[in-house]
């Protein structure tokens, strides 16, 4: 409901996407939760309903907020997304609520970040060990990264869906991309380029994904579509992290 999600979206500082069931994924949870003890990170139905007995004592604020969709036009867009693009529904739910939510993802699943690798159009690496004050300043960058591309993002999903041409489409997303390019530098504290690095963040277009995988057509003049198909960053949160 739309009362819910002015209520939250204001202090929302990322929305989680977690496996319970690998090993070490309680313990980073946990380390989470002590980061963010004066603002919230959303949980998305599926989500809290697959583990709401071991979430519930962090709910209502502490710091989790159950996340719901403002208009139902955009939970149906997450399950057509998550149906035509073969992503968990999780998954789906994530990318979709974080754009809606104007926030990053904070992934917790070696399963998840697996798959968002492959989806990724960029990456930022790093080859150094990242004290507990390098996680707070670059995860509030991450933060930023979505909130300071989301005018653009959103209008040009805008212009894809509205003018529903594949000719448009690639300027549009190559615009994307440049836009991606030039945020990757907000890391340089953290950035390597080695190959061997760790990934810290993870760049998600929802457009070229959405585009790719399901094609432009069912988004045709839906103009509320295009609060969905912003571009998402993903911080990438270890598991057992301490």
């Amino acid at each position: 409901m739309f009362s819910r999600y002015a209520a939250i979206v204001k202090n929302l500082r990322g929305v989680v996407l977690l496996d319970l069931d690998e090993e070490g994924a309680w313990t980073s949870v946990e380390w989470l939760v002590k980061r963010f003890r004066y603002r919230d990170l959303g949980v998305t139905p599926t989500t809290y309903s697959k583990y709401q007995d071991r979430l519930r004592k962090y709910m209502e604020g502490k710091p989790f907020r159950l996340l719901s969709y403002p208009i139902a036009e955009l939970k149906e867009f997450a399950s057509e997304f998550s149906s035509c693009a073969g992503l968990e529904e999780e998954l789906a739910e994530a990318l979709v609520t974080a754009s809606i939510y104007i926030s990053p993802i904070m992934v917790i699943s070696k399963k998840h970040s697996d798959v968002i690798d492959k989806l990724s159009v960029e990456k930022v690496k790093t080859c150094k060990k990242l004290s507990t004050r390098d996680w707070k300043l670059h995860m509030r960058i991450a933060d930023y990264s979505v909130l300071d591309m989301y005018e653009f993002s959103v209008n040009g999903a805008l212009r894809a869906i509205e003018s529903c041409s594949r000719n448009e489409l690639p300027r549009i997303i190559d615009e994307r991309e440049k836009a991606v390019r030039r945020d990757t530098k907000r890391y340089w504290r953290i950035r390597c380029e080695e190959q061997t690095g760790e990934v810290f963040l993870y760049y998600i277009d929802n457009l070229k994904l959405y585009a790719d995988k399901c094609g432009l057509e069912g988004a045709c003049g839906k103009s509320n579509f295009a609060a969905a198909l912003s571009i998402i960053s993903v911080i990438n949160i270890p598991l057992g992290q301490t």
